[in-house]
């Protein structure tokens, strides 16, 4: 044999061993397992996002609604006789009886109040938390368009209700299923509809073929519950509370030992009040010295905190339906009067602590609206 002869490399094939293959196999589907976990809670919290965003889109329409429409709140506000007398611009019998004065006048009306004054024979429950009414340049009108300056009543307030009259009657019974929810309601009224029959307003009246007409409605003390269930609506489900609070910018009572809910100590305010410490309506007063005290009467609260509190429509449907689709007076039952304007905190505190011991999944909306009307002065705080 020759020592020198070519002699070719092994033709020997290489490749994985089965050990090999079994370890990398692992190995990917170990990645492939924790890139899927990602990717899985990645869309859990997308889709958990997504489901908390329009849990509360409904309630958060309707709070930028109720700002947006507040911050147009007009007086539209002139000066007038006052005569003491008669406690008003109206003259006495008296003709030589001369005016104590001039004071701010106003046909219309800034009105909160609690919700339950707004029912007949309604509780709390029914009907929790504040009511607010105001006059807007609004331009409702059920007749004509482009008229965007026509004045209108707005007003707020929540209505524990059910669904069975606002279900399409075009639809068979069974299809939209009956449930009862709180609704944040709004009263809207056009402005072809601002008059009465002059005896359905005052207590007891009885009724007139004579009519008030125009906004001269809004003279009358109970203007607000005119036709209120006729042209009021819901714009969100789920809205347990409404609470309205007027208020002063803190920098101006900042060494009076006022606070900046001076103007509405018990939440409840009126533009035709003189002091709003009471429901009573005060009227001016005449000082020692002659002049006339006119307090608040007329004039728009400078600032208006609103809060809103909203709950999701599947933990209110549990919850509801465990309390046999009865209302309930949250506002009691959580201790939370909401009665007087310096113990907010508390009241609210107290009232997110009894909603998450429910196991309501809720949101709370505040915001504090200035109304750009509101023609107060350094003399008036």
């Amino acid at each position: 044999m020759n020592p020198y002869r070519f002699r070719f490399p092994s033709s020997r094939k290489l490749g994985f061993t089965l050990v090999e293959l079994l370890v990398s196999t692992a190995v990917l589907a170990v990645l492939l397992l924790v890139t899927l976990s990602a990717l899985e809670t990645m869309q859990r919290s997308w889709r958990d996002t997504k489901g908390k965003v329009n849990q509360f889109r409904g309630a958060r329409i309707a709070f930028e609604t109720i700002t947006r429409n507040l911050s147009q709140a007009t007086l539209n506000t002139y000066w007038d006789y006052h005569y003491a007398a008669t406690g008003s611009n109206v003259p006495p019998a008296d003709a030589a009886s001369p005016p104590a004065g001039y004071v701010r006048q106003s046909e219309l009306d800034f009105r909160i109040l609690p919700g339950v004054e707004l029912g007949t024979g309604e509780t709390p429950a029914d009907l929790p938390g504040q009511a607010l009414f105001f006059q807007a340049p609004l331009g409702l009108s059920q007749s004509y368009r482009g008229l965007g300056n026509l004045l209108n009543a707005r007003g707020y307030y929540v209505r524990f209700q059910s669904n069975e009259d606002q279900r399409p009657a075009f639809l068979p019974g069974g299809v939209v299923p009956v449930k009862f929810r709180y609704q944040l309601m709004e009263y809207r009224p056009p402005a072809e509809q601002t008059s009465l029959t002059a005896g359905t307003a005052a207590a007891g009246g009885s009724a007139s073929s004579k009519t008030v007409q125009g906004n001269t409605v809004y003279t009358r003390a109970d203007w607000f519950k005119q036709d209120i269930d006729a042209v009021s609506r819901p714009i969100a489900d789920n809205v347990l509370l409404l609470v309205i609070s007027p208020q002063v910018p803190p920098e101006t009572v900042e060494g009076t030992g006022k606070s900046p809910w001076w103007l509405a100590p018990g939440y409840r305010y009126s533009s035709r009040d003189a002091n709003n410490t009471t429901p009573a309506l005060d009227k001016p007063v005449v000082r020692a010295d002659g002049t006339l005290d006119q307090g608040t009467s007329h004039l728009l609260p400078p600032l208006v905190r609103v809060t809103l509190v909203a709950g999701e429509e599947g933990s209110m449907g549990r919850w509801l339906a465990s309390q046999g689709n009865t209302a309930v007076d949250i506002c009691a039952a959580a201790d939370a009067p909401f009665a007087e304007s310096r113990h907010y905190e508390r009241d609210l505190t107290r009232l997110k602590d009894y909603l998450t011991a429910e196991r309501l999944n809720f949101r709370v909306f505040t915001a504090t609206v200035p109304l750009r009307n509101a023609a107060w002065d350094s003399t008036t705080y």
